[in-house]
């Protein structure tokens, strides 16, 4: 208020001196002085700066609202899922060959996939998708790259709209590491980009990988609301729907994720659909030490989350790690309020 006190009425008499100069015949008498000239120059430069946060604060406010919509559309579309299967879809599928179960098995659809005629994409789903076939067949080459702007907010700085496998791994450090199952996926195989992960609970995603070798044929079941085949009702969320963590935000300078699902035979992978609360690395959501399972945003001071009512809710990135995980819980019978 300091400065536009003192500057409109400077900037008035500059402004009428420049008429002045154009209107009377003794231009000379009413010119105006460098000095004069460049304080103006500075105290618009001024002006302007002081613009442009509150624009660029308009901006993200908008895309933080835009972002919320997106959870919320997915929020409907899990609920109508429901609806009509009694069942919330898996976080992903995975069997062996002789279709017993493998949490690094085939075929590898993702939750999000299994919701695309709830949230207005069936197109997608009839003219891409070979459910019948793995993720990783040539037959679903176009649905692995296929970019879904439902699944992507817009706070995101990535402008390259999807990843290789061969980006994931060295994202994750597990590139030519023997301590993981590597099936012999092509490296150069791309998936579009997503920035939603659904709610793994507690467990690291790497367990799946030890899970599959101590227990063969067996679920990996977690204390999330999706994990490996799950395929869990309403009812099995005993904490409350208004209490747990159904879907979350991860940016993809901290991971790479995507709605579509994933290859075989990596213990890595199911980070690729799913976030956890196991690894929070000092902040639980921050973007710039946030663990690649974990969930983070590019949104200023945190995150948004869609709980299992339907409701969305903006978390701080400072939250307590203990309140994130009791959220992120279906049946630990903590008293938290989201």
């Amino acid at each position: 208020m300091f400065i536009l006190t003192y500057t409109i009425p400077f900037l008035a008499v500059f402004l009428g001196k420049i008429q002045n100069r154009f209107q009377s015949k003794r231009a000379k008498q009413n010119a105006f002085t460098l000095v004069e000239l460049l304080v103006v120059i500075a105290v618009i430069g001024v002006l302007i700066g002081l613009l442009l946060p509150a624009v660029q604060a308009a901006r993200e406010a908008a895309r933080r609202m835009s972002c919320t919509n997106n959870l919320k559309q997915i929020g409907i579309a899990l609920h109508n899922y429901h609806g009509v299967h009694n069942a919330l879809p898996a976080a992903w599928f995975g069997y062996d060959a002789h279709n017993n179960p493998d949490p690094l098995g085939n075929p590898g659809w993702a939750w999000a996939a299994a919701i695309l005629p709830f949230v207005e994409q069936s197109n997608v789903q009839s003219n891409f998708i070979h459910y019948d076939k793995p993720v990783s067949d040539a037959a679903n080459d176009a649905a692995r790259i296929a970019v879904l702007k439902l699944f992507r907010c817009p706070s995101d700085p990535q402008t390259k709209q999807t990843y290789t496998i061969e980006e994931f791994e060295e994202l994750h450090g597990h590139k030519d590491e023997e301590e993981h199952r590597h099936g012999e996926h092509d490296d150069k195989m791309e998936f579009a980009l997503a920035n939603y992960v659904a709610n793994f609970g507690t467990f690291d995603t790497d367990d799946a990988e030890e899970f599959a070798e101590t227990n063969p044929h067996t679920v990996f079941e977690t204390d999330g609301v999706f994990y490996h085949n799950s395929c869990l009702n309403f009812a099995a969320v005993i904490d409350g729907l208004s209490n747990t963590l159904f879907v979350g935000e991860r940016t993809s300078k901290t991971g790479k994720q995507t709605w579509v699902g994933m290859p075989p035979n990596d213990g890595c992978f199911p980070a690729m659909l799913v976030g956890s609360t196991n690894d929070t690395e000092g902040r639980p959501l921050g973007k710039k030490n946030g663990s690649p399972h974990g969930f983070s945003s590019e949104h200023p001071g945190g995150a948004n989350f869609l709980f299992g009512d339907g409701s969305v809710h903006f978390h701080s990135e400072t939250m307590d790690v203990n309140v994130l995980k009791a959220l992120s819980t279906r049946f630990g019978g903590e008293s938290i309020v989201p």
